[in-house]
């Protein structure tokens, strides 16, 4: 579905992203991992159309993406969260979610003014398919709350219920554990697999090696922007080069 051809961004002396080569196939949990500073957020701004590269190609089902902006990039199919929580805080938990859906609707600010029937309808449907999401993230008793009144894991799975709105082939999740306990982990690890099981590929960056080696059929890994590793979590997991590049202490899994 994906591919990273060559991938590099300089940013004045410093190569964030070195000649990254790698694909992400359809219907995969790919996990990106790699100590900090390897370059893994570098990557996910340079497929969401953040930050354009230096060299190299990304490419969407067989389509070149690499420079065009964030809305583009979303409206072809891919959706994202972030490592820091990016909600509306003052918006209620489905205003949050709606947002989400603007690349998919048709009404524009005419519509909107004037409130017309094809707009009232549009707005129905958008209401009763993020109330649907909001069921899935088991999140729908908590519609109208301000999202800044969420627990912190609930605020985390809204930001996933956004992304999931603009109805996305490919969902990059940003760490999406940090920050979380462990059982709001675990709660993670299985809404991850169910957005999987929906038909959607999803590319992961995460720090907890426990959750990247319990949801992911295949690992890339980089460190200081160059790729060192790439297999399933089993081999990674035994990977010698992997390990020194975590300190040499292994992996805690």
């Amino acid at each position: 579905m994906l591919k990273l051809e060559n991938l590099t961004v300089q940013f004045g002396g410093l190569i964030a992203v070195n000649d990254v080569t790698t694909e992400v196939p359809k219907g995969s949990i790919f996990g990106l991992i790699g100590p900090n500073g390897a370059g893994k957020t570098t990557c996910f701004n340079l497929i969401t159309g953040v930050c354009k590269p230096t060299g190299g190609k990304v490419i969407l089902n067989g389509k070149e993406i690499q420079g065009l902006p964030p809305y583009k990039v979303n409206e072809l199919g891919i959706a994202r969260t972030y490592q820091n929580i990016n909600l509306f805080k003052k918006m209620t938990v489905i205003e949050n979610v709606m947002v989400g859906c603007h690349t998919k609707t048709t009404s524009g600010l005419a519509a909107a003014i004037f409130r017309n029937k094809k707009q009232r309808e549009e707005e129905k449907a958008v209401i009763l398919k993020c109330m649907e999401i909001l069921k899935f993230m088991d999140l729908a008793e908590k519609a109208d709350y301000k999202a800044s009144n969420l627990s912190y894991g609930e605020q985390r799975r809204l930001e996933i219920s956004r992304a999931l709105a603009s109805d996305p082939e490919l969902l990059l999740l940003d760490e999406p554990a940090a920050g979380m306990n462990g059982r709001e982990k675990e709660e993670l690890t299985e809404t991850i697999k169910k957005i999987s099981q929906k038909g959607i590929t999803v590319l992961l960056v995460e720090h907890d090696m426990k959750l990247v080696m319990s949801v992911t059929n295949i690992i890339c890994v980089l460190n200081f922007g160059k790729k060192i590793a790439f297999g399933n979590p089993e081999y990674i997991q035994n990977n010698e080069e992997v390990i020194a590049a975590y300190l040499g202490g292994g992996l805690d899994v």
